[in-house]
């Protein structure tokens, strides 16, 4: 059964550039890994889910179940989701037990602003879109309370977190895997 790598944190964080990096890392150690995007995932849908709060705990949900499949066939599940609420990661973690491994790419607000690679939060200022995580009081983004690892993009460079976070992963794996 294969571990999974979960990356959470705001829009324009890093989570997908991280995992990304990380993904082509184990590759390149020819393990069997795969990438399940939030984006991605949430585009598939035959049913559409809107941005309320129970349409995104519902696409939380729906990549968990999603991770739960792929690891019967891959060594490493890596997950780039936003994840803004605490009751999904909480039953990532509970049901996926010790071959969990939660990462908060804690880049500021403000940074991921400035960044806006898909441009939501020029369209939130605008009034085009609502419900914006992070940026609505309706769907705020609530920090994980126990991550395994926390990385903030704007103070490093992608190859300085990935090393950091290889690091993180090699001393889960040696340890056990004991934060369940």
């Amino acid at each position: 059964m294969g571990n999974v790598i979960w990356f959470t944190g705001l829009s324009g964080s890093g989570k997908t550039t991280l995992a990304e990096s990380l993904l082509s890392k184990l590759k390149n150690e020819n393990l069997n890994v795969t990438l399940i995007d939030g984006d991605r995932v949430r585009d598939s849908r035959k049913k559409k889910l809107g941005f309320s709060r129970s349409d995104i705990e519902q696409n939380g949900f729906d990549v968990l179940e999603l991770c739960e499949k792929e690891r019967l066939a891959h060594e490493y599940v890596l997950v780039a989701v936003i994840t803004p609420f605490e009751t999904v990661r909480r039953e990532a973690r509970k049901r996926l037990g010790p071959n969990y491994f939660e990462v908060f790419v804690s880049t500021p607000l403000d940074i991921c602003k400035n960044r806006d690679t898909k441009g939501l939060y020029r369209k939130a200022e605008l009034g085009e879109i609502e419900n914006l995580i992070g940026v609505s009081a309706t769907v705020p983004f609530e920090p994980p309370n126990t991550p395994d690892l926390t990385i903030d993009t704007h103070q490093m460079t992608i190859d300085e977190g990935t090393r950091m976070l290889l690091a993180g992963v090699n001393e889960w794996l040696n340890l056990g895997k004991s934060k369940a």
